[in-house]
């Protein structure tokens, strides 16, 4: 008697698992787009609502070597339509070709974030600061990453030194405020 549901239970696991499994596949494949109007009628309630890219991170001409363009402008395009698997893939491969590229990892650590893939994520932000130290945004990026893992120490200096890169943004000494008050 209670043999039946557990085989339909089961079966339906079963089922869930192979659907998922297609639609994860497909989207690495970037065969699955996304609608626009579905982004439109998200809520804004996000994780990316609290880490930032700055400007010159999401442009994707700049600073881009000719043999990595093909690569980037895909990645690029998967990024902003939210792919991230597939995008993540192609900005690996950028990385074969240009190892020295702290734009790509910044995107990488961007990624990782938006999955709450933390580990990565902070060692992305890491390359990407080491090979470029003059982007406010990466060590914004950074602070939240620390606080996400519970290092307020490290996630109070990288806001202090986006802070400092930065003066002018009010998001950045918002986010200070309350690293330093504990409040996130």
């Amino acid at each position: 008697m209670i043999l039946y549901p557990i085989i339909i239970l089961a079966l339906l696991l079963i089922l869930f698992f192979v659907i998922w499994r297609r639609a994860y596949i497909l989207e690495s494949e970037g065969k699955i787009k996304h609608s626009e109007q579905e982004e439109k009628t998200k809520p804004r309630h996000h994780i990316s609502d609290w880490f930032h890219i700055g400007r010159s991170e999401f442009e994707p001409e700049a600073a881009v070597k000719e043999e990595t363009e093909p690569n980037m402008l895909k990645a690029e395009d998967l990024f902003r339509k939210k792919q991230y698997i597939s995008a993540e893939r192609w900005y690996l491969e950028a990385i074969k070709k240009n190892p020295k590229d702290p734009k790509i990892y910044a995107r990488l650590g961007t990624i990782y974030i938006e999955q709450k893939n933390f580990p990565d994520a902070r060692d992305a932000f890491e390359e990407a600061i080491k090979l470029d130290d003059s982007v406010a945004c990466r060590f914004f990026n950074l602070s939240y990453i620390y606080n996400s893992i519970g290092d307020a120490r490290l996630a109070m200096e990288n806001a202090k030194r986006a802070s400092r890169l930065d003066p002018e943004n009010v998001k950045y000494r918002h986010w200070m405020d309350k690293v330093k008050a504990g409040k996130i």
